[in-house]
């Protein structure tokens, strides 16, 4: 089964503005309704005034009733509907669903996975002990595209991005596996390239996290209340000229 259960209780509305980094307004059932958004990213090409957005009643305990999840947008490159995630904590549900289902072969037999394990400066997201060594993994949620079908991260500049990295590179240095996943959560992408114009050090620092060893791999998924696992996607590297936002 190459689906994963997510929302339990969808819920339609329009979205309104976007509040600040983690808050939106959205009309529901005719009223302004306050919102958590799980996604501190621009998110610019999503969050557009008017278009229907699924919520879910929040599943912690918060000041909103409601988070935001999903969002509809056109599809690359018919224009057809298509639904994005907003949610940057999918991907940790995600790679935890795959991981015990055996859908990654990455690691070999795994033997223990923990989440969020302390490095040197700060936390990744998981570390995982195989039949093949001691991994740790990073993960990233991506969900904008250009005009040309490439999935790109960031979406805004990030230091922590570039830290974690730099992290995996260390741990790489001490005879570590060290993986960074970018998690599609889109599946109109044809492949998977940073943002070199929106974040030139995070872009060059992953170029260099490959030539150093750290393994870097795009997963795809096609969100809905339910989460389909398309399969992994090409990475590009290289520089090319950006050719503008899709749609």
């Amino acid at each position: 089964m190459r689906t994963y259960s997510w929302i339990k209780k969808p819920v339609r509305a329009t979205f309104i503005e976007r509040s600040n980094r983690f808050t939106a307004i959205v009309e529901l059932k005719g009223e302004k309704e306050k919102v958590y958004l799980p996604d501190p990213g621009r998110l610019e090409e999503l969050l557009v005034p008017g278009v229907e957005v699924i919520l879910e009643k929040r599943r912690n305990n918060g000041r909103t009733k409601y988070d935001l999840l999903l969002v509809e947008t056109q599809a690359y490159p018919t224009g057809d509907p298509l639904l994005v995630s907003v949610d940057s904590r999918l991907p940790n549900l995600l790679f935890h669903w795959l991981v015990h289902k055996g859908m990654l072969s990455y690691f070999g037999r795994i033997q223990f996975i923990k989440a969020e394990p302390p490095v040197q400066n700060g936390r990744l997201d998981y570390y995982v002990e195989s039949d093949s060594g001691k991994h740790y993994i990073e993960l990233k949620s991506v969900n904008l595209i250009d005009a040309e079908g490439t999935a790109r991260f960031p979406d805004a500049p990030t230091k922590r991005g570039t830290k974690h990295i730099r992290e995996l590179i260390n741990l790489k240095k001490r005879e570590y596996h060290s993986w960074i996943f970018f998690m599609v959560v889109r599946k109109d992408a044809l492949k998977f390239s940073p943002f070199f114009e929106m974040d030139p050090e995070l872009s060059e620092t992953l170029k260099e996290a490959s030539k150093k060893g750290v393994q870097i791999k795009a997963l795809q998924f096609s969100p809905g209340i339910e989460v389909e696992f398309c399969g992994e996607l090409r990475v590009e590297l290289k520089k090319s000229t950006f050719p503008g936002f899709w749609p």
